[in-house]
């Protein structure tokens, strides 16, 4: 009952406390990268608390593997993990529990990937039939003919990621800018934030009853478009990747709505155009990145410490219960 309670109250720590703590604090915006890890973390410890929870609570497959694999005794086992508070029906329902988060999370995955592939089918097709090659002859590239200023990227299978920038955008900015939002562009792709995204907005959406995890989602893509800036940064200065995304964001009238595309300023621009030119790069030899990594470890891996520490100390245990 312990162990059990203790992972419950890991989980709440970790999407209630834990994830407002990330959402606040001030230096997140320092270490974009890092910190989408580290809520990563926070996301994949709590499934992993609550899964193992439920697997704790339908007690008897745990215990019999936790006696084979500790050669422990297995009344002291029983007594670990269950014991008396067990009642009539608990370990079923558990399993029901279990099987139903996992089959809920299934049809989330499977519903979100065939969505977002359709969409990303028919931009990619829109951008190879109708876009012409970039100038500088990079084949992922394409430029749209459209009135709204425009750049995004196309996640696809091997060589079919795509980045696409409208007429308008190429006009409006710069050859240093256009390049920097290309740059921009690549970081998403190279990075693989799509994935994070997709990831965050299922399992925000799987534990959204619970009201753990608030803003998983929505802190995934402002950081992820953090990151990405800092990527174009490093290639072409901080003030001209906020000079492009100022650019882009100051367009008025018809031709400000691209509403048959997807958003390339991304959320709250402003607060990243302020970041870019009032916060300096971060130096090399930082110790937020390993801070972080030390962070997200410890919320992975204490519910497999919580869930196997009962057993190893009973461990060899059975030898003596023979005698």
């Amino acid at each position: 009952m312990i162990v059990i309670a203790a992972l419950l109250t890991h989980a709440t720590l970790l999407g209630g406390p834990g994830a407002r703590l990330l959402a606040r604090a001030r230096w997140v915006t320092r270490f974009p990268q890092v910190t989408l890890r580290c809520w990563h973390a926070c996301a994949l410890g709590l499934f992993a608390s609550l899964a193992a929870a439920l697997v704790l609570v339908a007690h008897d497959v745990w215990e019999h593997g936790m006696v084979w694999l500790f050669h422990a005794d297995k009344p002291l086992v029983h007594a670990a993990y269950g014991g008396a508070w067990q009642v009539a029906g608990i370990a079923e329902a558990a399993l029901l529990a279990l099987l139903l988060g996992a089959v809920t999370l299934s049809i989330l995955t499977l519903r979100r990937s065939l969505r977002l592939r359709r969409e990303r089918d028919r931009y990619r097709l829109t951008a190879d039939t109708q876009g012409a090659y970039d100038r500088t002859g990079d084949p992922t590239v394409r430029v749209l003919r459209h009135p709204a200023p425009a750049a995004f990227c196309i996640p696809g299978p091997r060589g079919g990621d795509r980045i696409v920038v409208t007429t308008a955008a190429q006009d409006m900015l710069s050859r240093a800018e256009l390049a920097a939002t290309v740059e921009h562009e690549r970081a998403h792709l190279r990075l693989r934030h799509h994935r994070a995204i997709l990831a965050a907005d299922i399992l925000t959406t799987a534990i959204a009853w619970t009201g753990l995890l608030r803003g998983y989602a929505d802190q995934v893509r402002r950081l992820a478009e953090m990151a990405a800036d800092d990527q174009a940064a490093r290639k072409h200065g901080r003030r001209t990747v906020a000079s492009a995304l100022l650019e882009m964001c100051t367009v008025t009238g018809p031709a400000a709505d691209p509403s048959d595309l997807p958003a390339m300023t991304g959320p709250d621009p402003a607060e990243r155009i302020r970041r870019l030119i009032t916060t300096s790069p971060v130096p090399a030899g930082s110790l937020a990145p390993a801070l972080t990594l030390a962070v997200a470890t410890a919320a992975l891996t204490l519910p497999v410490v919580l869930c196997l520490a009962p057993a190893a100390f009973l461990a060899d245990t059975a030898h003596l219960a023979a005698r």
